[in-house]
C-alpha cells in the first residue's frame, strides 16, 4: 500500500530564504516512490543517484561518494554549479537517506547537502523548506560524526548563533510539519521487513523519533513564548500524537533522555503539554515499569518536576488497579540501572517531596527497604555506595520524624537496628551495609536520629548497644586457638568487627560533644567490656589472639576518650602485666606488632606519659634480657624505638645502643631484620652520637677494602647519613669517604651508583665548601692501586674545584718530576725492531741498545683498569686541558715540561697500539674499551700541541721565559733536541717527539729561511751517535721541505760517500744507512742530489755484502734493503750484477723469514718487499735487470706463499702492513704457480685478514682449474670423489651465535670469516665439477653432516630464528650481490654489512648446488617460525634467482643435446619463463608423450611438481611410474630438471626399443595410445588389442590375421580366472 505524502502543508509568505509559496513535503517511508531522473543530463550522475536508492549500505555511500565529488567539481563559478534536476531529486530523497542504518551513507548525505549548498547558492534557497527537517534532526545524531557534518554543513551558511536562531524561527513551520511527519512514523513504514532484521528496523524508528522530539525540544529552546503561540495548533498536533509521551517506555535510551528533556522544557516554560492526564499517565505508569537503564537520572528528574508541579498524583485513588508508590518501589529496587552516582541524590529530591498522605507505616518500610534493595542490586557500581546509602539515611530520618510515636520503635527495630548488628559483627565487603569512606558517618547520622526521637527509642538504642557489645564479647571469646586451621581467619575477623565497633564508638563520641548533656552516651559502657575481655583473652591463652591484640590497637587509635580514667590505668597494668610474665611469648607471636602499636599510642595520651616511660624502659630491659630469637628480638626492638616518645629514651639506654652497634655489623652480612632495626633506630633517632660515630667509623674502613659487603655498606652508611649527617663532618672521616665514594661512582652498577650519589649529596650539604679535593687527585695520580679514582672523576672534581676557586690549575696538575720518574722505564726498555715500518724516523728507533733485556714495565704499578701512573697522568692532563693552556697562567718552564712528557707518553702510548704489546703504559690493549681509551688520548696529545703550534707565528725567533704560544713550542724544540742527542730509547722518543713537532709546525707556518741557520747546523747533520737521533727527526720533520736544503743535500753525499767506505762489520754502517735512507725519502724516486758515480760506488761496495747473506743481521738487512731501494732507482741505465745479487738477497730473506724472530725479521721483509716493488717500477729497465726480474718470477712465487706463513696467531700493525703488501703481491702470482690448495688451505684460518684474503684469491682461482682434471680422472678411475681432508678440518668448530657478543659480530671476526670463505671453497669445488663429482661431494657433506652448522649459524645472524629476517631492500643487496661475492668490495663494506653479504650469497650457492641437503635441514627444523621466516624469505628474494638460473640451464641443455641415435627421436623441451615450467615431449608415431613440470615459487624449499600432459605408448600404470620415477630424480638428485628430463627420455626410448608395427593398422601406436601387446603364439607378430577385435568383429573369425591360426584374445592368464 502507498501512503500519501506528508508534507509543509503552506508556509508563510516573505522571508529572505527566498521561499513563501506552497512546497511539497518528503517523505521518510520505503514506500515513497521514486523520483523522475529523465531531467538529469550527466548518466554518470543518475547511475550515483540509482545507488543511492539500493538496500545495499555500501553501494549507497559509493553512490554519495560520487554525487559529493560531482558537486566539488561543478562550483559555483562554473556555470552556477550543479544543474537544477539533481537539487530537485535530492530534496525528494534527502530525508530517507539522512535516517538510514549506515553511519557512512548518514554522514556522506549531510556532506552532500552541503556540497550542493555551496555549489547552488541561490537556488538552493527555494528547497530549503523542503530539506531544513532532515538537515536540522541530523544535529542530533547521536554518532558524533553524523553531527559534525549536518553541523558543519549549516555552520558554512548560518555563521553566527544570531542567524542560527533566526533560522530555526523562521523554518518553525516547515520544522514542525517534519516533526510531526516524524513521530507518526513506525518500524512498518520506515523499513521493509522482508529485508531488513527487527533490530535495525528499531534502530531506524528510534532514530526518527528521537530525530522528532529533538526537533521540537530545539524549539522550545530557541522560540519565544509569541513564535510559539503563533503555531500552536501545530504544537496541539504534535503533542496529540500518542507515541510523543508514550516514547518513554521504549526500549532506546536516548528517545526516553530526549522525551524527559521535553518534558523538561515544556514544564519550565509552563506550557499545558506536560501536565496532562496523558504525559503523567505515561510517566508514573508507563515510565516505571519500564527499564529506565542509562536514562534514570533523567527520568528520576522528571518525576521530581511533575511531583513539584503536582503531587496528587501520588496519592492513589480507588479506581487505581496498582498504586504509584508500588511501582516507585519497584523502580527504585532496580537501582540506578547505570546512571552516574547523583542519581540517588535526585532520587532523595524525589521522595522528598512525596505528599506525606501517600506514606504510612507500611508504604515508608517498603520504600526504605526498595532503597535498600535497590543499592543491594548486584548490578550496582560500588561507586555510587556513599551517594547511595546517604539517601538510605535521608529516607531513614524522614520516616523517623514523620511516623506517629507508636509506628518508630517498630520501624527502627525493622531496618536500622539490624543494619548496625550486620556492620558492626559482619565483616563481609557488600552492598548490603555502608562501606567506604563515608560508612561511618551513615551510622552515626542514624544513631543520632534515633536517640532524638521519642524516649521508648533512646531506651531502645541502649538496649541495643549493650546487646551488641554482649555479642562482641562472646564472638572474641570464641575466636578460635591457634591450633584450628581457621585460626587466621577467625582472628582477623575479630580485628576486622573490633576496627568497625571502635571506629563507629569514636566517630558518634565526637558529634555527641556538641549536644552533652542532652544526649546520653550509649557506648561508653559496652566498649570498656570489649576492651577488658580482649585484655584478659591475651592474658589467657599467652597473647596469641591477635584480633584482640588488633582491638586493642583500634580502640587506642580511634576512642582515646575511653582511656581517660581508671581505664587507662587499667590497660597500664595489663601492659606491665605482660612485660613480667608474658612479654617472652608476646614477641614470638603475630600480637607483638599490634601491642606494640597500642603502647606508642597510648604515650600519647595525655597524662600517661610517666606511666608511658615506665612500661616501655620495662619492655626493653625484659626483650633484652630474654632467651629469644634474633629476628623476634630485632622486630619487638624496632617496634619499640619507632614510638614517638621514644627516641630519648633510646638514647639514654647504653644496652641499647650497644646491641644496636653489633645489629648493624650482622647486618653486613645479610640480615634483613638487623637492617630494619637499625632503619628505625635511624629514622626515629634513636642512635646515639657516640653508637653512630663508631659505627661510621667501622663503615668507612670496610668501604676501603672493597669487599663483597659494598652495596650494603652504602646502603648503612645511607641511612645513617639522612639522619645523622653531621657525623661525616669530622675529619679524618670526611676525607676517607669522600675519596671511597669518588672511586665507587666511576662503577657502572645500577645498585651502587644511587646509593654513592645519595651519599654524596648528603655530605655536600655538611661540608660547607671544605672538601679536600687537591689532596685527593694529587694522591690518586701518583699512586696506582685498584683504589684509585678514575679518570673522569679526577677531572671533574679538578674543574669543579678550580672554578669554585677553591685551588689554582699548578696545583691540580701532575708534578713533571712524579711523571718523569714513573715513565723513565718505559723509557729506557728495548724498542721493538718492528716499530721501524711505522716510525717517522725509519730504521733509527731500534740502533740503540738498551742495557736491559728486562722489561720493568712488569712492575709499574697499576689501576683496576690497568693504567700506569704515566698513562693516568696523561689521560687526565688531555682531559683537563682541552685545546689550549693559555687561560691557566702556569710558568713557561711548567708548560713546556708538561708537553714534553705528554709527548713522550703520546709515542709510548703509540708503539702499545702498534705492537699491540703488555705491560706499557697499559697492562693490555685487548679490551675495545681500552684500545679506545689509548687512541683517545693519542688524538687528544696531538691536537693539544698542534693548536698551540698553529698560535706559534714567531717560534724561530722566540726566545725568554713568556708564556706566550711561540716561547712554549720554541722552549719544546730546543727540550727535544737537547734530548735526541741522547744515543738510548729515551733519546729515540724525544727524536720522535721532535719529527712530529718539526713536521707540524713545517706543514702550518711553512719551512722559515732561517731554519739552516738555526737548526741544520753542520754540528746536528753527522752520522754519529751523539747527533744521529737528532738529524733523524729532524730531516724525518722537514720532509720535502727540505729539498732544497743545500745542508740536508751535503749531508746526503756525506753519507753515500760515508756508505762506499764501510764495511758490514765496521759500527758506523747500519747508522749512515739508517740516515741515507731516511734523507733519501725526502726526494723524488731516482732523483738524490748526489752523483752517479758516487751512488754506483756504494751500490757495489754495498752489492759485495750481500754474497753470504746469512752473516748479516736482520736489522742491518732491513737497513740494506732501505738504502738500495733509494740508490738503485738512481743508477737504472747501469749494467751490472748487483741487479740480480740485490733480488737472490730478498728470496734469501724471505727464506729464512719462517725461521726468525718475528720481530726481529719483520722490518727486513716489508724493507725487500718495498725493495722488489720499486724494482719492478722502474721504467725502461736495462736488460740485466729485466733478465733478474724474469728469473726471479718462480722464487717470487714461492717466496711470497712462504711468508703467508709466517707469524701465525700474531698481531701488530707492523704484520698487518706487510701481510697487506704480501696480499697485494701475491694477486699477481700465475695459476699455474701457485702450489697446491691443501698447502694453503690452513692460511684461511689465520687471524690476519690480509692471509685470509691471499690465500682465498690463490685458492679460489686454484682449485676451479684443477677440478675439471679431477673430474675426469675421477671418472676414468671408477673412484668417488671426496672433499679435502685439510678443507673439512675448517669446518670442525663451526660458529654459533651464542659464541659472540652482538659488538664482536658486527666487527665480522676472522674466524668466522675464515669459517665462511672455507664454504666458498668448497662451492668453487662444485662450480667446475662434473655431476658425478658433485654428487660424490653432497654425498660426503651429508655424511659428515657439515651444512647444518652453516646454515643455523645463517638464520640466526640474518634474523630468522627470531621472525625478523634481514630486509635486503634496505641493505642493498640486490640480485648482483646475491649471485656473487667480490672479497675486495666487501672489504671496503662495514663488518657487518660484509657479513651479511657472504652469508646470503653462501645461501644462495647452497640453493644452487646442494638444494637436497638444505630440504633436509629444512625439514628436520624444529622451529616452525624460523621455518616460516626462512620460507616467506627464501620465496621474495631467493627463489626467483633460483627458478631463472634453473631454467636458463635446462633451456641452454635443451639447445646443445646430442643428435638422436637410429631409431630415436629428439626430446622436444620447451621452458616457459612467465607460467615457471618445462615441457618436455618425445615425438612416437605421429603422437607426443609429454609432460609438464612445475617450478613452485618457493622452489627448492618446495620441490618441482610432474604431470602428465599425454599418455602415449604405454598404459596408465606405467606412465604414471615413469612420472613419478621423474619427480623422484628430481627431488633426490640436487634439484636437477634436466636429470629428470634424461630419465624421462631414457624411459620411453627403453619402452620403443624393439617394438615393431602392427600388422593390421601398420602403426606403433593405437588409437587408445597403446602399442602393440597381443602376440600370436604361432608367427610370434604383435597386434594392438583394439585392432586385433577389430579384425575379429569384421572378419567373423578368431584367427590371426597372418598366419591365421587360432588366437586367445582374452590370455591364458584372464581365460583361466574366468573359468575358475
Amino acid at each position: 500500500m502507498k501512503r500519501g505524502p506528508r508534507g509543509f502543508g503552506s508556509s508563510t509568505g516573505g522571508g529572505g530564504f527566498g521561499f513563501g509559496g506552497p512546497v511539497s513535503g518528503t517523505s521518510l517511508s520505503y514506500l515513497a516512490e521514486p523520483p523522475s531522473f529523465a531531467a538529469v543530463s550527466d548518466p554518470n550522475v543518475i547511475v550515483s543517484l540509482k545507488n543511492v536508492l539500493k538496500k545495499d549500505s555500501i553501494t549507497k555511500a559509493k553512490g554519495l561518494e560520487d554525487l559529493v565529488q560531482h558537486a566539488q567539481s561543478h562550483p559555483f563559478e562554473q556555470d552556477g554549479g550543479v544543474e537544477e534536476a539533481l537539487l530537485d531529486i535530492w530534496t525528494q530523497i534527502y530525508a530517507r537517506t539522512s535516517v538510514d542504518n549506515s553511519r557512512r551513507v548518514r554522514e556522506l548525505s549531510h556532506a552532500l547537502q552541503s556540497e550542493l549548498l555551496r555549489s547552488a547558492r541561490k537556488r538552493m534557497e527555494r528547497h530549503v523548506p523542503k530539506i531544513v527537517g532532515p538537515w536540522l534532526a541530523g544535529l542530533y545524531d547521536r554518532d558524533r560524526v553524523v553531527a559534525r557534518a549536518a553541523s558543519d554543513g549549516l555552520a558554512s551558511f548560518l555563521t553566527t548563533p544570531e542567524k542560527m536562531k533566526a533560522f530555526w524561527v523562521k523554518c518553525q513551520s516547515q520544522i514542525l510539519e517534519f516533526a510531526i511527519e516524524a513521530i507518526r512514523e513506525t518500524q512498518d513504514t520506515l523499513s521493509d521487513e522482508r529485508s531488513t532484521t527487527v533490530e535495525d528496523a528499531d534502530a531506524k524508528y528510534f532514530r526518527v523519533v528521537t530525530s522528532s522530539l529533538s526537533l521540537v525540544l530545539g524549539l522550545l529552546q530557541k522560540v519565544d513564548d509569541a513564535g510559539v503561540q503563533k503555531f500552536a495548533e501545530k504544537y496541539d498536533e504534535y503533542f496529540s500524537e500518542d507515541a510523543v509521551w508514550k516514547s518513554i517506555t521504549f526500549k532506546d535510551s536516548a528517545v526516553r533522555k530526549t522525551v524527559c528533556q521535553l518534558l523538561f522544557a515544556c514544564l519550565d516554560r509552563q506550557l499545558p503539554y506536560g501536565a496532562t492526564t496523558k504525559a503523567k499517565q505515561a510517566f508514573v505508569t508507563g515510565g516505571l515499569k519500564t527499564s529506565q537503564a542509562g536514562s534514570a537520572l533523567e527520568y528520576v528528574r522528571a518525576l521530581t518536576k511533575l511531583t513539584q508541579k503536582d503531587p496528587s498524583f501520588w496519592v492513589s485513588g480507588p479506581a487505581d488497579k496498582k498504586p504509584p508508590m508500588t511501582r516507585l518501589q519497584s523502580f527504585i529496587s532496580k537501582g540506578s540501572q547505570g546512571s552516574p552516582p547523583n542519581f540517588w541524590e535526585v532520587l532523595d529530591q524525589l521522595i522528598a517531596i512525596i505528599p506525606a498522605d501517600a506514606l504510612g507505616l507500611e508504604t515508608s518500610s517498603k520504600l526504605l527497604a526498595a532503597v535498600k534493595a535497590g543499592i543491594a542490586n548486584r548490578e550496582e557500581p560500588r561507586t555510587n555506595t556513599s551517594y547511595s546509602w546517604k539517601c538510605f539515611a535521608d529516607v531513614a530520618k524522614r520516616s523517623i520524624e514523620q511516623l506517629p510515636d507508636e509506628d518508630k520503635l517498630s520501624f527502627v527495630q525493622e531496618h536500622l537496628f539490624p543494619l548496625f548488628e550486620q556492620f558492626l559483627l559482619s565483616t563481609s565487603e557488600t552492598n548490603a551495609i555502608p562501606t567506604g569512606p563515608n560508612a561511618m558517618s551513615i551510622f552515626v547520622e542514624l544513631h543520632l536520629a534515633v536517640i532524638q526521637s521519642s524516649p521508648n527509642l533512646v531506651d531502645a538504642s541502649a538496649q541495643e548497644w549493650e546487646r551488641l557489645g554482649t555479642t562482641l564479647c562472646t564472638n572474641i571469646s570464641g575466636s578460635l586457638p591457634e591450633v584450628s586451621k581457621e585460626y587466621k581467619a577467625s582472628q582477623t575477623n575479630i580485628g576486622e568487627q573490633g576496627r568497625r565497633w571502635f571506629g563507629l564508638v569514636g566517630e558518634i563520641f565526637a558529634k555527641l560533644r556538641g549536644f552533652r548533656p542532652t544526649l546520653p552516651d550509649q557506648t561508653t559502657g559496652p566498649s570498656n567490656r570489649v576492651i577488658t575481655q580482649c585484655a584478659t583473652l591475651l592474658e589467657s591463652r599467652n597473647m596469641k589472639p591477635f584480633g584482640a591484640a588488633q582491638i586493642i590497637e583500634y580502640a587506642l587509635s580511634t576512642s582515646q576518650h575511653l582511656f581517660s580514667g581508671d581505664n587507662g590505668w587499667n590497660l597500664a597494668s595489663f601492659f606491665l602485666a605482660v612485660a613480667e610474665d608474658g612479654l617472652g611469648m608476646l614477641v614470638e607471636t603475630a600480637s607483638a606488632r599490634y601491642l606494640l602499636s597500642a603502647l606508642g599510642i597510648y604515650g600519647s595520651i595525655e597524662g600517661q606519659t610517666q606511666t608511658y616511660e615506665k612500661i616501655w624502659r620495662t619492655w626493653v630491659a625484659e626483650i633484652l634480657r630474654l632467651n629469644i630469637s634474633q629476628s623476634a628480638r630485632n622486630a619487638a626492638l624496632a617496634g619499640l624505638i619507632s614510638q614517638e616518645q621514644a627516641s630519648s629514651l633510646a638514647a639514654e639506654d647504653m644496652a641499647l645502643q650497644d646491641m644496636l652497634y653489633n645489629q648493624a655489623l650482622e647486618a653486613l652480612n645479610g640480615e634483613s631484620d638487623a637492617f630494619d632495626l637499625l632503619d628505625a633506630a635511624c629514622v626515629h633517632q634513636a642512635l646515639s652520637d657516640n653508637a653512630g660515630r663508631k659505627l661510621v667509623s667501622e663503615l668507612v674502613n670496610r668501604l676501603s677494602k672493597q669487599t663483597s659487603q659494598m652495596e650494603l655498606i652504602l646502603r648503612m652508611l645511607e641511612t645513617i647519613a639522612k639522619s645523622k649527617a653531621q657525623l661525616f663532618s669530622e675529619e679524618p672521616i670526611h676525607t676517607d669517604l669522600v675519596a671511597q665514594l669518588l672511586s665507587l661512582s666511576e662503577i657502572n652498577d645500577s645498585n651502587v651508583s644511587p646509593k654513592v650519589a645519595a651519599i654524596r649529596s648528603l655530605l655536600d650539604g655538611q661540608a660547607q665548601g671544605k672538601l679536600p679535593v687537591v689532596d685527593i687527585i694529587q694522591s690518586s695520580l701518583e699512586k696506582a692501586g685498584p683504589q684509585s679514582l678514575g679518570i673522569r672523576t679526577l677531572v671533574s672534581q679538578a674543574k669543579t674545584a678550580v672554578e669554585g676557586n677553591a685551588t689554582s690549575w699548578e696545583s691540580i696538575l701532575p708534578s713533571t718530576n712524579i711523571w718523569m720518574g714513573h715513565l723513565a722505564p718505559l723509557l729506557d726498555a728495548p724498542i721493538n725492531p718492528s716499530l721501524s715500518i711505522t716510525s717517522s724516523i725509519g730504521g733509527m728507533v731500534c740502533l740503540p741498545q738498551s742495557g736491559s733485556t728486562e722489561n720493568p714495565a712488569l712492575r709499574m704499578p697499576r689501576d683496576r683498569d690497568g693504567r700506569s701512573v704515566p698513562a693516568r697522568m696523561a689521560l687526565y692532563t688531555c682531559e683537563l686541558i682541552k685545546n689550549d693552556l693559555k687561560d691557566l697562567q702556569l710558568p713557561q718552564e711548567f708548560q713546556v715540561e708538561l708537553l714534553y712528557l705528554l709527548g713522550l707518553s703520546t709515542q709510548i702510548a703509540s708503539d702499545q697500539i702498534t705492537t699491540m704489546s703488555r705491560s706499557s703504559l697499559w697492562l693490555s690493549l685487548d679490551s675495545t674499551d681500552t684500545l679506545s681509551e689509548a687512541e683517545e688520548m693519542i688524538s687528544s696529545s696531538r691536537h693539544l700541541i698542534h693548536s698551540i703550534v698553529s698560535k706559534a707565528n714567531d717560534w724561530q725567533s722566540a726566545a725568554g721565559f713568556d708564556s706566550n704560544p711561540s716561547s712554549i713550542v720554541r722552549g719544546l724544540m730546543d727540550l727535544a733536541m737537547k734530548e735526541s742527542r741522547e744515543f738510548s730509547s729515551r733519546g729515540v722518543y724525544s727524536a720522535r717527539l721532535l719529527s712530529d713537532l718539526v713536521q707540524a709546525l713545517t706543514e702550518i707556518h711553512g719551512m722559515p729561511s732561517s731554519v739552516e741557520e738555526q737548526f741544520l747546523k753542520l754540528d746536528n747533520l753527522k752520522a754519529k751517535p751523539d747527533s744521529a737521533l737528532l738529524a733523524a727527526g729532524l730531516i724525518s720533520g722537514l720532509g720535502e721541505a727540505a729539498q732544497s736544503s743545500k745542508a740536508v743535500s751535503n749531508f746526503c753525499n756525506r753519507l753515500v760517500s760515508e756508505v762506499a767506505g764501510n764495511t758490514p762489520g765496521h759500527e758506523k754502517t747500519e747508522l749512515t744507512l739508517a740516515l741515507l735512507a731516511i734523507t733519501g725519502q725526502i726526494y723524488e724516486t731516482g732523483e738524490l742530489p748526489v752523483a752517479n758515480n758516487r751512488i754506483v760506488f756504494a751500490v757495489r761496495q754495498v752489492a759485495s755484502w750481500l754474497d753470504d747473506p746469512t752473516e748479516l743481521s736482520a736489522s742491518l738487512s732491513a737497513s740494506i734493503c732501505r738504502a738500495l731501494n733509494v740508490l738503485l732507482p738512481c743508477m737504472k741505465d747501469v749494467y751490472g750484477s748487483y741487479w740480480e745479487t740485490t733480488l737472490q738477497f730478498c728470496t734469501s730473506l724471505w727464506n729464512r723469514a719462517t725461521n726468525a724472530n718475528l720481530d726481529d725479521v719483520l722490518p727486513a721483509i716489508h724493507a725487500s718487499l718495498k725493495l722488489v716493488k720499486t724494482l719492478e717500477s722502474i721504467t725502461e729497465p736495462n736488460d740485466d735487470l729485466e733478465d733478474a726480474l724474469r728469473e726471479f718470477t718462480p722464487a717470487k712465487s714461492a717466496g711470497l706463499v712462504g711468508l703467508l706463513r709466517i707469524g701465525p696467531g700474531a698481531k701488530s700493525q707492523a704484520l698487518e702492513i706487510v701481510n697487506g703488501i704480501i696480499c697485494r703481491e701475491a694477486e699477481k702470482i700465475p695459476v699455474s704457480r701457485i702450489p697446491e690448495p691443501e698447502e694453503l688451505f690452513s692460511l684461511i684460518a689465520s687471524e690476519s685478514r690480509d692471509v685470509q684474503t691471499a690465500s682465498f684469491n690463490l685458492l679460489h682461482r686454484k682449485i676451479p682449474a684443477e677440478q675439471e682434471q679431477k673430474s675426469v680422472e675421477v671418472l676414468l678411475d671408477k673412484t668417488d670423489a671426496r672433499l679435502p681432508d685439510e678443507l673439512l678440518s675448517l669446518f670442525l668448530d663451526p660458529p654459533t651465535l651464542e659464541k659472540f657478543s652482538d659488538e664482536s659480530l658486527s666487527l665480522f671476526p676472522s674466524s668466522i670469516r675464515g669459517y665462511l670463505l672455507s664454504w666458498k671453497l668448497v662451492f668453487d669445488a662444485y662450480s667446475s665439477s662434473s655431476f658425478k663429482v658433485r654428487n660424490d661431494f653432497t654425498e660426503h657433506l651429508k655424511a659428515e653432516d657439515l651444512i647444518s652448522p652453516l646454515l643455523d649459524f645463517t638464520f640466526d645472524v640474518l634474523g630468522h630464528s627470531a621472525a625478523h629476517p634481514l630486509n635486503l631492500d634496505k641493505e642493498n643487496i640486490g640480485s648482483t650481490q646475491i649471485c656473487d661475492y667480490d672479497i675486495k668490495l666487501a672489504e671496503a663494506e662495514s663488518g657487518e654489512q660484509s657479513l651479511h653479504w657472504l652469508l646470503i650469497h653462501l645461501y644462495y650457492l647452497t640453493l644452487k648446488y646442494i638444494p637436497g641437503l638444505f630440504r633436509m635441514w629444512y625439514i628436520n627444523c624444529r622451529s616452525k617460525q624460523t621455518r616460516i621466516a626462512v620460507e616467506s624469505w627464501t620465496t621474495k628474494y631467493l627463489s626467483p634467482i633460483i627458478i631463472g638460473e634453473t631454467l636458463d640451464g635446462v633451456q641452454l641443455w635443451a639447445d646443445q643435446q646430442e643428435p638422436p641415435g637410429i631409431d630415436e627421436q629428439e626430446l622436444l623441451v620447451k621452458v616457459s619463463r612467465p607460467a615457471k615450467e618445462v615441457t618436455a615431449g618425445y615425438e612416437v608415431d605421429e603422437s607426443q608423450a609429454a609432460i609438464v613440470i612445475k617450478i613452485p615459487p618457493s622452489y627448492p624449499i618446495e620441490s618441482v611438481t610432474v604431470s602428465s600432459l599425454t599418455r602415449v605408448a604405454v598404459n596408465e600404470r606405467k606412465w604414471q611410474s615413469w612420472i613419478m620415477t621423474t619427480q623422484g630424480v628430481i627431488t633426490f638428485s640436487n634439484g636437477s630438471i634436466i636429470d629428470g628430463l634424461q630419465v624421462f627420455k631414457r624411459n620411453i626410448i627403453g619402452a620403443l626399443k624393439g617394438q615393431s608395427e602392427c600388422a593390421i593398422c601398420y602403426s606403433i601406436i593405437s588409437t587408445d595410445k597403446r602399442m602393440p601387446d597381443k602376440k600370436c603364439s604361432t608367427c610370434k607378430n604383435l597386434f594392438h588389442r583394439t585392432c586385433l577385435y577389430k579384425w575379429f568383429q569384421t572378419s567373423s573369425q578368431n584367427t590371426c590375421p597372418l598366419c591365421r591360426n587360432p588366437i586367445d584374445y582374452l590370455g591364458a592368464d584372464t581365460a583361466k580366472r574366468r573359468q575358475g
